[in-house]
């Protein structure tokens, strides 16, 4: 039987976010590595599967193809497993709500990760992209002062949300120069439950793996652009 295509790169939370979701479900992918540093996602082969050029990328067996994570994920769990915890289909207010958080990870993953990107690129921080992540991180913590244990969507199992806001926190692990998960005890809690619960599901350790191997890969990224 043919495995669905999977583009992706170790170092994208994103792309961890569907193979985690993927090896949740048992749904064994073709994985196809794209370095982005030697621009491998600009040449003509991969343009021709996805024209924007972005990773991840899931081609199903059929052909159908699309990309953006969040979107990848729902799309396994819809057509693999529908009953899934991770993203019900018969619980149109618990999905909602995942839904909610979902949409929030977007422009939350964004701000948080402002400042690593910077220095990444040799670019200065702006004071204004710190405090906008502090307040984010602040509020949200607050939110999180109300679980009482449990994840994201007040359930005592994760869903599709934690795992996606999990990967998105991942930055705060690799790079804690200006957020740092004890400043917010809350979201700190919520982010050791939810990689705590991803254990029975990567056995082999990847997950912290990937995280140790970014870290050194920033470190070595940021001392270079400094140079610069």
């Amino acid at each position: 039987m043919s495995k669905p295509t999977f583009y992706f790169h170790p170092f994208s939370g994103p792309c961890r976010t569907v193979s985690t979701v993927a090896k949740i479900l048992n749904v064994e992918m073709e994985m196809k590595k794209l370095d982005l540093l030697t621009q491998e996602h600009l040449k003509p082969e991969f343009l021709k599967v996805n024209p924007f050029h972005k990773i991840p990328t899931f081609v199903d067996t059929d052909g159908f193809t699309i990309d953006e994570s969040r979107v990848i994920a729902m799309y396994l769990l819809q057509s693999r497993k529908p009953d899934s915890f991770l993203y019900p289909n018969n619980d149109l207010k618990k999905r909602t709500q995942i839904d909610r958080w979902l949409h929030y990870d977007i422009s939350f993953a964004t701000i948080i990760s402002t400042p690593m990107y910077c220095k990444f690129r040799g670019k200065p921080v702006q004071d204004h992209q710190v405090e906008q992540g502090k307040e984010t991180l602040k509020t949200l913590d607050g939110v999180m002062a109300s679980f009482g244990g449990k994840f994201l969507t007040g359930s005592d199992q994760i869903t599709l949300a934690d795992i996606a806001m999990y990967f998105s926190c991942n930055t705060m692990e690799i790079y804690s120069e200006y957020f740092k998960f004890d400043d917010y005890p809350n979201l700190k809690s919520w982010y050791q439950r939810v990689a705590e619960a991803l254990k029975q599901y990567d056995t082999e350790g990847e997950i912290p793996k990937a995280i140790e191997m970014i870290k050194q890969f920033a470190q070595q990224r940021m001392a270079e652009s400094a140079k610069q």
